[in-house]
């Protein structure tokens, strides 16, 4: 008797598995592309702090131009995704950083395959009432809810489609060399996509729009970037991608201020991860997975 329930068990188990397995592989790249949604964790630390959710509830897909914080930090594993997918809702969030300070920023959004553009503003300051803003071409209606409060939460809805619109060009950021910095480019020659499941800063801050992106696409190459900020600092960071079919892609970065700079590539057999360059107070890294 004792057997058979044994081996009940390890049936069960072993059809979960591969069902799990299954449905990882079948995952088709528009799915990758939406990220959960939901407002993400904020930390007790945070004087003032934004969840943005927006909900993409018009009949075409949004691909993002651009995202910046002139105050505050990105939340960790809560950056803007790069594609909202139509009729999913995505969410990303900002805190602040530093003494008796707030949160703001923006993001921008283009309405695929046209010059029509959508940008979302939030400003979470740490005196003074919070402020938004959701700006959108004829056509188109963007409701806002909640938002009050020092840890805010607030949803935007999108709806309505394309109208006759004059395309807008999209801004390009200037920044001052930092302290320590590192740009990140990861090749990725693994032959299948890697989707973003998480990234996030321990030390620094994210230069300008140089975000790691939402999918890399195989043959294809990323780079994105962090800095120091503030005196005698470094910049650490993380980014976790999940290739489909299965298995995690883990990419770490720390150039401190003083002391040498390290890096890590975490790939599942049989793939490779190599690395090359990296050196120096402003760093450029190369990991190509294979």
């Amino acid at each position: 008797m004792q057997l058979t329930r044994s081996a009940a068990r390890w049936a069960t188990a072993f059809t979960a598995v591969a069902s799990l397995a299954a449905g990882a592989t079948a995952l088709a790249p528009a799915a990758l592309a939406a990220p959960a949604a939901g407002p993400s964790p904020v930390a007790a630390s945070s004087a003032r702090s934004t969840d943005v959710v927006f909900s993409n509830s018009t009949s075409q897909q949004l691909t993002r131009v651009s995202s910046s914080l002139p105050h505050g930090c990105w939340n960790n594993d809560s950056l803007p995704p790069d594609y909202i997918a139509k009729g999913i809702t995505a969410s990303w969030g900002s805190r602040s950083c530093g003494m008796l300070t707030g949160t703001e920023g923006y993001t921008t959004y283009r309405v695929t395959a046209t010059g029509e553009q959508i940008k979302i503003h939030w400003n979470n300051p740490y005196t003074g009432s919070n402020s938004y803003n959701c700006d959108v071409p004829s056509g188109y209606t963007c409701s806002r809810s909640g938002g009050g409060g020092d840890n805010a939460t607030v949803s935007f809805t999108l709806t309505g489609g394309p109208a006759a619109f004059k395309a807008q060009a999209a801004s390009t950021e200037v920044t001052a060399q930092a302290a320590r910095s590192t740009v990140v480019r990861v090749i990725n020659n693994s032959g299948t996509l890697l989707a973003r499941t998480g990234a996030g800063l321990s030390h620094g801050i994210w230069t300008g729009n140089n975000l790691p992106p939402s999918l890399i696409n195989p043959g294809a190459a990323a780079t994105w970037e962090s800095e120091s900020e503030g005196v005698m600092t470094g910049t650490e960071g993380y980014a976790n991608y999940t290739m489909a079919g299965g298995g995690t892609v883990s990419i770490r970065w720390d150039n401190p201020f003083s002391g040498s700079n390290k890096y890590q590539c975490n790939v599942p057999a049989p793939h490779r991860c190599t690395t090359s360059g990296g050196g120096g107070d402003n760093a450029f890294v190369t990991f190509a997975v294979n």
